[in-house]
């Protein structure tokens, strides 16, 4: 069975984040361990579909890959349908499985839906997970036979046609057949592949089976989906350290942690698992680093805190408190930075995601902070705030709002300078040395 891997999205709801297929998790890129859980599933056939903006850096990541093409579409604006026709040019066999690596499955999920699919007179399967909470996204409605006839896209909380998410994870058994329908919809781009499915299971008659799925999922859409998929990483973790690494005798590494080659942890530094720390890292005296994940060649400099947050390659720190928060490749921080994660009030946290307040869902999550940007002392966020690409954040200045990418934000001082009458004499600090040594 061939795999089209859809790879193009452009990731704007992520922004100031980088493209998702290419952060790096536990050593690996996204898209790296997609290919990997598949090949496990003896997918091996892989053909990447990629766009203008991630392709070349896609093929580098790829070069070594064993059968795996990737090519390129040309046109994002026709969306998932267009990244299915733009992989429908490589690909050769009749079975076909479409996937996006928008979504993070268990492995297990590739086997079970292969061999559903080899269910006698079925046109093709889809995956499906029963949610207890609504999901902004499509929707299964089933015949009764209990086969598919219809996926709805967001039919809003409390109008699902069934409990079943709609996972992009689909086996067609005819492709070609499929992609002659999605060739003459004349749907909208976002939901044209819908559209087209719908029109072939209704006019085209195709018999399409729920591949029921009860492991971990995680969509990655708003940019807090970071933090968790980076949980399913850490949990997945065994307690692993590099022969090559120099751990302090006085430091403490608890639990399941990751150590990579070249790593260093200074005097008193502790690291309590799940973690993972990078090859090339320093991990500097009194830091603490908690449940996250550091990647290649950073430094949590002395007295730092890093606590359930994602940094990616190249992120510096030195007496910071990073809680909560998402830092892209080569960010800096300067000494005294604190990033908030926890409202006044403790209630869940918004972010202005495309214009719109987006209910992060949870009560603590910090900044989130695109690559390139540097950080100076004694700055401050306010908990679900951006911080864009490439931006220059000035010495004590207090973001509360989001900085747009290239930008220098410096605070507007005014200094009052009046005479100053009074001096200390070095006598009088000599008696209060006199004191404090008595005590």
């Amino acid at each position: 069975m061939q795999v089209i891997l859809l790879a193009a999205g452009q990731s704007t709801r992520l922004d100031p984040i980088s493209d998702k297929n290419t952060l790096e998790f536990a050593g690996k890129t996204l898209i790296e361990h997609q290919i990997a859980a598949l090949k496990h599933a003896n997918m091996r056939d892989i053909a990447v579909v990629a766009g203008a903006h991630n392709i070349k850096k896609i093929e580098e990541i790829l070069a070594k890959q064993k059968n795996v093409v990737v090519m390129e579409q040309t046109d994002l604006k026709t969306g998932m349908a267009g990244g299915v026709l733009a992989g429908a040019k490589v690909v050769k066999h009749k079975n076909i499985l479409v996937m996006s690596t928008n979504d993070v499955f268990e492995e297990k999920l590739f086997e079970d839906i292969i061999q559903t699919s080899k269910t006698k007179d079925i046109d093709g399967v889809i995956a499906g997970k029963d949610v207890d909470s609504y999901f902004p996204g499509g929707y299964l409605k089933f015949g009764k036979d209990k086969l598919i006839t219809q996926i709805i896209e967001k039919p809003g909380e409390g109008k699902e046609p069934s409990k079943f998410v709609n996972l992009v994870c689909h086996v067609y058994n005819d492709f070609p057949a499929f992609v002659d329908f999605l060739k003459k919809s004349k749907a909208k781009a976002d939901g044209r592949y819908e559209d087209a499915l719908n029109i072939y299971i209704k006019k085209g008659k195709a018999k399409i089976m729920l591949q029921k799925y009860h492991g971990s999922w995680q969509a990655i859409k708003y940019p807090w989906d970071i933090l968790k998929l980076m949980n399913n990483f850490l949990n997945q973790l065994e307690r692993k350290i590099d022969k090559t690494a120099t751990i302090a005798k006085n430091a403490i590494v608890e639990g399941n942690v990751v150590i990579g080659p070249n790593v260093k942890v200074f005097d008193n530094a502790v690291i309590h698992g799940p973690a993972y720390i990078g090859e090339g890292s320093i991990i500097a005296t009194n830091a603490l680093v908690r449940s996250s994940m550091i990647g290649s060649r950073c430094v949590v400099g002395f007295s730092t805190e890093v606590g359930r947050s994602y940094l990616n390659n190249d992120v510096w720190c030195h007496s910071n408190y990073i809680g909560d928060s998402i830092i892209d490749e080569n960010v800096s921080f300067g000494s005294g930075t604190v990033l908030g994660n926890l409202r006044f009030d403790e209630e869940n946290v918004k972010v202005d995601i495309k214009g719109k307040r987006i209910d992060s869902r949870t009560n603590k999550l910090g900044a989130i902070i695109g690559k390139g940007t540097r950080i100076g002392i004694n700055a401050s966020t306010n908990p679900g705030v951006k911080i864009g690409q490439n931006c220059f954040i000035g010495g004590s200045m207090y973001v509360d709002k989001d900085i747009p990418d290239n930008k220098m934000a410096l605070v507007e001082q005014k200094v009052k300078l009046i005479p100053n009458k009074k001096t200390i004499s070095i006598e009088d600090r000599k008696e209060m040395m006199k004191k404090l040594n008595k005590k």
